[in-house]
């Protein structure tokens, strides 16, 4: 009797140590909650593929769900800063690949909502991938997987099992491979068909990729500090899960980079620094193509144009009326103009920004160095307007007159490209 004490005693005991070990645990956790709609309906989306990211790494967090029949999503993960992507049939991926993802914080034991609206393509006849990426029998999690076709390209992320799905695909044959720190991929053809899954388009990764790129980074009337490099596919403008990091007395070094051609970025995170726009816009961004060797890209970063108002912080965003948009930054010293650009979630130019179609690109809108503030669509000419419920971006470019330009000016600074987002209200 003493020794079935003993054992029921012990027992005792070690249910309360797992108790109190499950107690700790949960302490660190917080949960993300939220919606997903249809922008222009209201109506809730289900089967939502969603994929956690870590905002330091740009990796997955390991987490992928799928949104109910109400629309609805939860998701319990230790407590720091993420980004959500969000991928479904018949409907743009948030974020698109020409805009960074908004930030959720996440706190220990609290709740954070985040809710999103998804734009349908308007496409019909499109249809998708399907496969999973394996380094031996394992499957691989954390994979960019783009299907292309020339300069269209297509993409997702594998979850923890390895698993992906790439929406939305036009009829044709696409060349799949996959993207990662470390890794180089084997390219899989695959034809896709309308309103049609094509499955199994597996893909095997192997270790040892060796490939690196390198640079400094140097500042133009501005102080130094240390930045963001990151790289990116050239086609999705989606930075590599793995390939990023920041620099050290201004150098940085980008390691274990797989085989191929990638655009390089600096300074992407909002800390008070941009990339020489002028250049950016001229030339295009930097591209560096990587065959297991080393290469180099140097940039010049310059302080920004701070926007005033309305604009985001780390975890939200203000919610507007259209018709009460009105964009305030402050004046940048030597700007002689300003050039307004308002652009949708899905990349498109709502308003102002550059007209490219001659090949020279040429502002829209011509802001006077002494104005620091205009309302949305103040010229008449918004080839789209601003929704309810959908979210938005503004920029603003700072410019300078040189004859010697072929333009006539130079961009001397931009906002952040983190900066200036905004809902408009129903």
């Amino acid at each position: 009797m003493k020794k079935l004490k003993s054992i029921l005693g012990l027992l005792l005991l070690m249910q309360l140590l797992f108790l109190s070990q499950s107690c700790k645990k949960d302490k660190t956790l917080g949960l993300i909650e939220g919606t997903v709609t249809d922008a222009q309906s209201g109506s809730a989306l289900s089967d939502v593929r969603i994929i956690v990211f870590d905002v330091n790494t740009n990796a997955p967090a390991g987490i992928t769900v799928l949104t109910n029949a109400s629309g609805k999503y939860s998701i319990e993960i230790r407590d720091g800063n993420y980004y959500l992507k969000l991928y479904k049939q018949g409907y743009n991926g948030i974020p698109p690949a020409s805009m960074s993802a908004i930030p959720v914080e996440v706190i220990a034991k609290e709740t954070t909502v985040s809710n999103y609206s998804m734009t349908a393509t308007g496409q019909i006849n499109d249809g998708f991938i399907s496969g999973r990426v394996t380094e031996g029998s394992e499957g691989r999690g954390g994979v960019l997987v783009v299907a292309s076709s020339g300069q269209i390209g297509f993409s997702s992320v594998s979850d923890a099992n390895g698993n992906y799905y790439i929406y939305n695909i036009p009829i044709g044959t696409y060349s799949v491979k996959g993207w990662k720190s470390g890794y180089n991929s084997a390219t899989q053809s695959a034809t896709v068909n309308a309103n049609t899954e094509t499955s199994n388009v597996n893909l095997t990764v192997t270790a040892g990729a060796s490939g690196s790129v390198t640079g400094q980074i140097t500042f133009l009337a501005t102080t130094n500090i240390e930045v963001d490099v990151a790289l990116v596919h050239p086609i999705t403008k989606e930075v590599i899960p793995g390939l990023n990091g920041m620099t050290s007395s201004f150098n940085y070094t980008i390691s274990n980079v797989p085989n191929g051609t990638f655009i390089a970025r600096a300074s992407f995170e909002n800390d008070g620094k941009v990339v020489d726009p002028d250049w950016l816009v001229k030339n295009g961004e930097p591209l560096v193509m990587v065959a297991s060797n080393s290469q180099s890209v140097d940039f010049s970063c310059t302080g920004t144009v701070t926007l005033n108002s309305p604009t985001n912080t780390v975890d939200t965003k203000p919610v507007i009326s259209a018709a009460a948009a009105t964009f305030s930054w402050t004046a940048y010293p030597s700007a002689s103009d300003y050039v307004i650009e308002v652009m949708d979630v899905n990349g498109r130019l709502i308003w102002g920004g550059f007209d490219y179609s001659g090949g020279t690109p040429i502002k829209n809108i011509i802001i006077p160095s002494s104005q620091t503030s205009i309302q949305f669509n103040s010229d008449g000419n918004a080839p789209y307007a601003m929704l309810p419920g959908h979210v938005y971006r503004w920029r603003v470019y700072a410019s300078k007159d040189a004859v010697q330009s072929p333009t006539g000016w130079n961009l001397i600074s931009v906002s952040e490209d983190l900066k200036g987002l905004i809902e408009i209200q129903n």
